[in-house]
């Protein structure tokens, strides 16, 4: 055997293994989800205060009161307070981490029903 035909990893004594992903767990991927979906919504909330927070000292808020009560006649039928923003945001928030759990469980689902066909994502892992 000649040193052209053996790979360069094997010819510095690495060890390359080929593997496949044929199958994810869809309970896994859904608590996996839901942790994920959990930080998203917590800065979901965070960035929905700060743009409160910036948007009410800059003067947005009074701004839009005062042109729409202008145009109307009549005060506006609601106003902007930092417990409505993060009521709505904790809604979205919530809302957002039941659909993305169960969204990350409908993924490993559809995956495995491809893999099932395809044979699943090779992966060459190797180690140095």
């Amino acid at each position: 055997m000649t040193s052209s035909t053996v790979p360069p990893a094997a010819a510095k004594g690495t060890r390359v293994a080929t593997l496949r992903l044929r199958r994810i767990d869809p309970w896994s991927a859904m608590k996996t989800g839901f942790v994920f979906a959990i930080g998203l919504g917590l800065m979901y909330v965070v960035a929905a205060v700060l743009l409160y927070m910036f948007a009410s000292a800059a003067g947005v808020f009074e701004s839009f009161n005062s042109t729409f009560s202008e145009l109307t006649g009549s005060e506006g039928p609601f106003a902007f307070t930092l417990v409505g923003v993060l009521t709505i945001s904790l809604v979205f928030a919530v809302i957002e981490v039941v659909v993305t759990t169960l969204l990350f469980a409908v993924i490993a689902m559809l995956y495995n029903a491809s893999a099932s066909v395809t044979g699943g994502v090779s992966v060459k892992l190797g180690e140095d």
